[in-house]
Formats: structure tokens, C-alpha cells, sequence
């Protein structure tokens, strides 16, 4: 059985997922905007075998984003909302920006800490809503943002499992169209230095106005 040399067998990351938030400032379209409250996830992904860090480790359904948009109680046609991912490494700790944050560095290997790009991210839902649904993506750099329904498009009515539909609804009556699930991917090589690394990924829901 192949064994990994030494200053690699213990590769540990560390995600962060999941900080999510409702917007500050009162509607002005819509009556309600907000995600399920949840709080945040914690996954844990350990590089211990060639077939790993060749490979990558994957987590499906490491989360579910359930989206909850309403509209006035005087229907308002131009409620519609979108949803974005963005990636944050604390550059305030010294962090390089395309780099993960180092939380312990196993040795003095001298080689370079994970990128922010060897993390990649698949959302789906039962409706392909998400032009992105389906296929991994990657972010380069701190504050990068992935679009799952991007802002100020068109208004897509729900309840049709269209692409791109950012109108009123709810993952209580329409749930393949307003709930998305998470997937993480890691593919690390095998040149980044061993240790403790972690990302914050932060999902955004907001009214276009």
C-alpha cells in the first residue's frame, strides 16, 4: 500500500460554511426576503492518501440554502430577489489573497499554502435554476462571488422550474426551485504545505431594487 511521505500525511483543511445573513435595510419590492435561519457548518476534510489528494475529497449536500422571498400584501411586480456566494480568507491575519487562511502549519516544508482555488463548489437544485447547477466552480481570490441567481435579472416567476427564477415563492410551497444544496470538492496535489488551512464561504440573499 503507497503511503504519502511524511510532511504530507497529516493534511487537514478546514471549511467554514454557511454564515448566513438577511439583508439590513427594509424591503421596498417585496415584503419578506430571508434564508432559513441555520447556523454554521463546520466540515472537516483530512489529505491522509495519494487516492485523496489526487482525487479530491468531496462532501455532497454539506448544506442547503432554503430560500423564503414573499411579496407585499399590495402585490408589488417588480419583487425578485438573487443570491450570491462570496469567499473570505482574513487577509486582516496577513493572508495572501488567493491563498487559504493558515490556521497551523505542520513543519517548515517551505513550499506554498493551499490556494483559495483548489476549493470547488456545485449547487444544485430538482429544478436547475442556477445557471451554475450541476458543474463545480472555483473562486481565485478573497471576496470573489459566485452567482447562484445573479442580481437584477429579469423577473422569472416561480412555480414553472425555470432557469434564473427570482420571484416570489418559498422552499415551503416551491421547494425544487427555492432550495439549493451545497457540495464541496477539495483537490489539493500534491506541492501546498501540510497543516491546518480554512476558507469562510458566505451565501447573500437580497431584493433587487
Amino acid at each position: 500500500m503507497h503511503t504519502i511521505p511524511h510532511v504530507k500525511t497529516l493534511f487537514f483543511t478546514v471549511i467554514s460554511l454557511l454564515f448566513l445573513f438577511k439583508p439590513a435595510h427594509s424591503q421596498i419590492h417585496c415584503g419578506l426576503v430571508e434564508i432559513e435561519q441555520n447556523t454554521s457548518v463546520n466540515s472537516l476534510l483530512t489529505f491522509d492518501s495519494f487516492s485523496r489528494y489526487t482525487g479530491g475529497f468531496t462532501i455532497n449536500g454539506v448544506a442547503k440554502i432554503k430560500v423564503r422571498v414573499e411579496n407585499k400584501a399590495v402585490i408589488d411586480p417588480l419583487c425578485s430577489w438573487s443570491l450570491i456566494m462570496t469567499i473570505e480568507n482574513n487577509p486582516s491575519a496577513g493572508t495572501p489573497a488567493d491563498e487559504w487562511e493558515e490556521l497551523n502549519l505542520y513543519g517548515t516544508g517551505g513550499g506554498q499554502n493551499p490556494t483559495v482555488d483548489a476549493l470547488e463548489i456545485r449547487v444544485r437544485n430538482n429544478c436547475g435554476t442556477s445557471p451554475m447547477d450541476g458543474f463545480y466552480s472555483t473562486f481565485n481570490n478573497h471576496m470573489d462571488i459566485l452567482d447562484i441567481i445573479a442580481p437584477m435579472l429579469p423577473v422569472t416567476p416561480s412555480g414553472t422550474c425555470t432557469l434564473n427564477t427570482n420571484g416570489p415563492g418559498s422552499y415551503l410551497t416551491n421547494y425544487d426551485e427555492f432550495n439549493f444544496t451545497i457540495d464541496i470538492r477539495v483537490k489539493p496535489g500534491y506541492d501546498f504545505n501540510p497543516g491546518i488551512f480554512q476558507l469562510n464561504i458566505k451565501f447573500r440573499l437580497e431584493e433587487n431594487l
